[in-house]
């Protein structure tokens, strides 16, 4: 699990996709640096360097009732190449393909032997070694293929969508040509067999991807063999076509040339097209290939990332895969690799598996020493600086010195100080990428880190962490407290001490501010510039809030003028900053007492998102006459005459509160998809990560909350708790949706399903529809 999370970044230092999530996790010696990306994780198997690039890749098997691939085939601009699948991948020169030309589509056929597809032939290469052939027309080429153990179909080029049909005849074992041609009326570029249904020996559909952007349906029964069934209107044109069976009934996947992957159902009789879902997948072309995952049917969907489409807990669900770019895929069954693939990267082979098809997250850790408290960012090197710390535990130094005596620290935990009071602490320079840490400061004399911040001050970038000596919780104090600035050296990798500057109170915060340092001491702020020896006072303000600040964030707009504060148990207030007379001024405050763990500043700069400790998420917002105020004037001196009737500062609008029952550790505003508008994705103390879709139409509002109310009517907890009660345990929900709510409409059955689309008056299909989108739009 990723539980607990302290500290959370979302960033994108891979250059991916989708951004990553940059985790602080842990305790004691099983704490660690959790990177979580979306998709599934992939196991790399095997790599092998080819000759060339390959422009497609078959698995095949010598008789369709042998239970392993024999063959890895490989096509290139001018050969094929054929490889023998075992504990050694070797080169077969005696496989019956025909070597000197590229191939097209690849398949074994009933009774033994195979076809292969190039762009002059038809080749049937039959068990005793003979080869039957059929070549296109005069000056005409194959441009795409498609083939099973008894069927093929070619389309020729140039041609205005003019098809050729095989079938395997029975009793002579060759392959014979349809009587009567398909004409679609456009240039074909893709072509797809349905799968063979239980109980039949030939498949029952054709799908024809067009250059006019259609994809068309074509029936292959011998009643109307040939006969357009269905067609669809796509944005782009075809550059790949799979049909495969998913959840009982068929499914038509259509890969475009524009990154977009199109799903549609396939009624089994009728060939109707219903049901359509589209997903962007990236800026290329999208390839499909069909696999099998733990037995079931599924489609591997090839762009700028592999993704992969099956089936998971009764429902269909496309998720990438952790792994680099793939061109071309085929499925791999083996000894060694029961449910593999087969794939081409660059001039690379690689065999692939799927370890865990039902995860959504995929993690890799980097172990620490200490239980994690904060960490930070360098922009240019892409290292992070993190402070780590434990009471009543020894350095990592006193460790070694006793290594002989230890127990394993990952089954034992840490080894105890004699002195209960005893603090361990350090300061880590950590590479994400290699997971060396390239420094570790050790912090002496019993000083703990508390804070850290990194601060640019008179043009260069430093890092401040702020320290407490012989540091006690309850009461909350300190013998010595200061402030150590670090500047970066050695390309950011490696960290220097410049100065220790020694303050009256533990720094709960640090933060960059207006050019200078800003310090959370207690219920006060106070601005240091940066000296020669020590921090220089620049300015001060008491009692900013009641108790103790815990968070400082600066306005987005505004960052060198405003402030938001987060007090321990008062909830968060918007400060000002005067800078002609050096003051600060609480501006906003609350009337609702939150003990805050967590808080985001949107980009507005009016609205915040808040988490506290007793599990509630709240969303807060500048009431739209002080924030005309403050517009008006920047340092909100007007503000401190303009009083409300009741109280000495303005209050908050609450604009939404939920209870999500776990402690959220940090929230962040990011895009989770590309193109996609920002979410509020947050983390909890427990381990999980949680999105809040921010809805943007009034007519999807109001659909969710028909439904939401329609659930909660109908569906009935198992925990047996009403549902409004358990997400108003601490404050009445307001203006929030229940998301997991709406989503067990998947888990109904059909008569209750019925009954809420009555309540709701939309489809069972239109709310399968609103709720994948929502999903598939904005979050993971």
């Amino acid at each position: 699990g990723l539980g607990p999370v302290v500290r959370s970044r979302v960033l994108n230092l891979a250059d991916e996709e989708a951004p990553q999530i940059y985790m602080l996790s842990g305790r004691g010696a099983r704490s660690a640096l959790k990177i979580a990306r979306h998709g599934l994780e992939v196991s790399e198997l095997a790599v092998t360097e080819l000759p060339g690039t390959p422009r497609a890749v078959w698995t095949l098997r010598r008789r369709e009732q042998d239970t392993y691939d024999e063959l890895i085939v490989i096509s290139f601009l001018d050969a094929t190449l054929a490889l023998s699948v075992g504990e050694d991948i070797e080169e077969v020169r005696d496989s019956g393909l025909l070597a000197t030309a590229p191939t097209l589509a690849l398949h074994s056929v009933d009774g033994g032997g195979m076809v292969q597809v190039t762009p002059k032939a038809v080749r049937h290469v039959m068990p005793d070694g003979r080869v039957s052939e059929w070549l296109p027309p005069q000056g005409r080429e194959i441009v795409c293929a498609a083939a099973n153990s008894r069927q093929v179909v070619v389309a020729l080029a140039r041609t205005g969508g003019h098809c050729v049909y095989f079938e395997l005849h029975a009793q002579r074992g060759m392959l014979r040509e349809h009587e009567g041609a398909l004409h679609v009326g456009s240039d074909v570029t893709c072509l797809a067999l349905s799968p063979v249904a239980a109980g039949r020996l030939h498949a029952a559909f054709l799908a024809v991807g067009c250059e006019d952007q259609t994809v068309r349906l074509f029936a292959l029964d011998a009643s109307r063999c040939l006969e357009p069934l269905s067609m669809q209107a796509v944005a782009a044109t075809p550059a790949s076509v799979a049909v495969v069976h998913q959840l009982d009934a068929l499914r038509l996947y259509t890969g475009l040339v524009n990154g977009l992957l199109v799903r549609a159902s396939v009624d089994a009789v009728s060939g109707e097209l219903d049901s359509t879902r589209t997903r962007f997948l990236g800026a290329r072309a999208v390839q499909l290939c069909t696999v099998q995952v733990r037995g079931a049917s599924a489609v591997v969907a090839l762009s700028t990332a592999p993704w992969l489409c099956h089936a998971h807990q009764d429902r269909l669900r496309a998720i990438p895969l952790s792994y680099d770019a793939l061109t071309h895929a085929s499925g791999l069954v083996s000894e060694q690799c029961p449910e593999g693939l087969v794939c081409v990267a660059g001039n690379t082979l690689r065999i692939l598996t799927i370890d865990r098809p039902d995860m959504v997250f995929n993690h890799a850790s980097i172990p620490l020493a200490l239980t994690p408290r904060d960490f930070v960012l360098n922009d240019e090197s892409r290292h992070f600086v993190v402070i780590e710390s434990d009471r009543g535990h020894m350095l990592p130094s006193q460790q070694l010195e006793q290594a002989e005596e230890l127990l394993p620290v990952e089954q034992f935990g840490l080894p105890r100080s004699a002195r209960s009071d005893q603090w361990a602490s350090l300061v880590r320079v950590l590479d994400p990428f290699t997971g060396d840490s390239p420094q570790v400061i050790e912090l002496e004399d019993n000083f703990t880190a508390v804070s850290l911040a990194q601060v640019p001050l008179n043009g260069e970038t430093y890092v401040a962490v702020g320290c407490a000596r012989d540091l006690a919780l309850a009461p909350r104090r300190c013998t010595e407290a200061a402030i150590r600035l670090y500047r970066w050296t050695q390309s950011g990798t490696q960290l220097e001490l410049v100065h220790s500057t020694p303050v009256d109170g533990i720094p709960q915060c640090l933060l960059p501010f207006a050019g200078l340092l800003l310090v959370a001491l207690g219920d006060s702020l106070r601005l240091y510039g940066l000296g020669i020896q020590r921090l220089l006072k620049k300015a001060q303000s008491a009692q900013i809030a009641p108790h103790l600040i815990t968070q400082v964030q600066p306005h987005p707009q505004y960052p060198d003028q405003r402030l938001f504060v987060a007090d321990v148990q008062e909830s968060v207030r918007l400060v000002t900053y005067n800078p002609g007379s050096l003051s600060f001024h609480v501006a906003v405050d609350d009337t609702v007492p939150r003990y805050l763990t967590s808080m985001c500043v949107l980009s507005d700069g009016d609205t915040v998102a808040l988490g506290d400790k007793f599990g509630n998420l709240g969303v807060v917002r500048v009431p739209a006459n002080v924030a005309q105020s403050l517009d008006a004037d920047m340092s909100g001196a007007r503000l401190q005459y303009e009083r409300p009737r009741f109280g000495k500062t303005h209050k908050w609008d609450t604009l939404c509160a939920y209870h999500i029952g776990d402690i959220p550790s940090t929230i962040s505003a990011c895009s989770l998809v590309i193109g996609a508008r920002q979410v509020l994705l947050y983390t909890t103390l427990l381990g999980s990560v949680q999105v809040a879709v921010p809805f943007v139409s009034k007519g999807d509002l109001e659909f969710f909350r028909a439904l939401e109310m329609a659930m909660r009517k109908l569906w009935k907890p198992v925990s047996g708790r009403v549902h409004l009660a358990f997400r108003s345990a601490i404050e009445p929900v307001k203006g929030v949706v229940d998301g997991d709510l709406c989503e067990t409409f998947f888990k109904l059955d059909y008569d209750a399903r019925e009954k809420i689309s009555d309540l709701v008056d939309r489809t069972q299909q239109d709310i399968f529809k609103k709720l994948e989108d929502m999903r598939a739009m904005f979050a993971f």
